[in-house]
């Protein structure tokens, strides 16, 4: 039984929104975003807490375009993770370069407008974890969301 539950993700995202006055708006590359939208507005993810693990400590990268993972802030049950909530809000911010290369060393344009591809990956954080580098294999509650294909666009 123990083996079960160490190879179920914490959490899994299943789905990727931007805030609007109507509501929440599922995010695709057919729903353009601006380069200022981005930085200035949350983009909200949905995500399925494991219910055996829901009292875990989370921790989430955001992979834009392939490039090296950014960190967001640590969850905590207790003081950041309430029960029930299924639509968590954070900021990314799109790397400040035209053109830099990506974890496998291909040239990309972080700044291009166009379509551009975000994943989010899910872990548990292990006490002696924090500080350090952070552990999303599957042995500790690890997953990659599927890639979210986003549209960026000009202001106008």
């Amino acid at each position: 039984m123990e083996t079960e539950t160490a190879s179920l993700p914490v959490a899994q995202v299943t789905g990727l929104y931007r805030g609007k006055f109507s509501g929440l708006e599922p995010l695709t590359a057919n729903t353009p975003l601006t380069r200022d939208e981005v930085s200035r507005n949350p983009i909200f993810y949905e995500l399925d807490l494991n219910p055996l693990r829901g009292d875990e400590n989370l921790i989430i990268d955001v992979i834009y375009d392939n490039l090296s993972p950014l960190r967001l802030q640590d969850l905590r049950r207790g003081t950041d993770i309430p029960r029930g909530v299924r639509f968590w809000p954070d900021w990314f911010d799109i790397p400040p370069y035209d053109e830099m290369h990506d974890i496998d060393g291909r040239r990309v344009y972080p700044r291009a407008l166009g379509i551009h591809t975000v994943q989010i990956r899910t872990g548990r954080r292990k006490f002696a974890q924090m500080g350090r580098v952070r552990d999303f294999s599957p042995e500790h509650g690890g997953y990659t969301s599927p890639v979210f294909e986003i549209t960026i666009r000009s202001r106008e």
